[in-house]
C-alpha cells in the first residue's frame, strides 16, 4: 500500500456514515417568506393617518330679517371697521349668524360675547355688530339691540 492509499482509507474511516434520509434532512433548506424583504409601506400608499380630532360640526342661522336693510338701525363705525380689518374685533366663525336684506348678508355678532373675538374688550352691552366683507376691506356697523327686536327671527 502507498502512502497515498492509506491516507485515503484513513480519511474515509474518520468521515461519518450518513444513510439517505438523514442527508436530505440536512442538506435540505427551508424557503423564508419573500415578503419579508417587502418596506413596510409603499411609494404609492400614503403612511396610516395620524388620529385627528373630532369637528364640531355648527349650522348657520339667520337671526335678523331687515326689509329696509341697516337704514336707521345700524351705523357704520370706522374704529370698529379699522380693528376688524387688522384683526382685533371679529366674528369667531364668519356667518355663524346672519342677518337678511334684499341686497346682501351681514354676519352677525353680539355685545354679550356670542360670535364675538374682542381683544380689546371694545364691544358696549345692549348693541349688535354686523360685518361685511371680514377681511382686509371689513366694515362693521353697530345697532342698538332694542330696536332690532322687531325684526329678530333667531331662535
Amino acid at each position: 500500500m502507498t502512502v497515498r492509499s492509506v491516507a485515503a482509507c484513513l480519511l474515509l474511516a474518520l468521515l461519518p456514515v450518513a444513510d439517505a434520509a438523514g442527508a436530505e434532512e440536512i442538506l435540505r433548506t427551508e424557503r423564508t417568506d419573500p415578503g419579508h424583504r417587502r418596506p413596510p409601506f409603499h411609494a404609492y400608499e400614503p403612511p396610516p393617518a395620524p388620529h385627528e380630532p373630532r369637528l364640531r360640526r355648527t349650522e348657520s342661522r339667520a337671526v335678523y330679517s331687515l326689509p329696509k336693510g341697516l337704514d336707521g338701525l345700524a351705523i357704520l363705525d370706522r374704529t370698529l371697521s379699522h380693528l376688524c380689518q387688522r384683526g382685533a374685533f371679529l366674528q369667531k366663525i364668519d356667518g355663524l349668524y346672519w342677518a337678511a336684506t334684499p341686497d346682501r348678508h351681514y354676519g352677525v355678532a353680539f355685545s354679550g360675547g356670542a360670535n364675538l373675538i374682542d381683544p380689546q374688550n371694545r364691544r358696549q352691552s345692549g348693541k349688535v355688530y354686523f360685518f361685511r366683507d371680514q377681511d382686509s376691506r371689513c366694515q362693521v356697523w353697530i345697532g342698538d339691540q332694542a330696536r332690532l327686536t322687531p325684526h329678530y327671527i333667531g331662535g
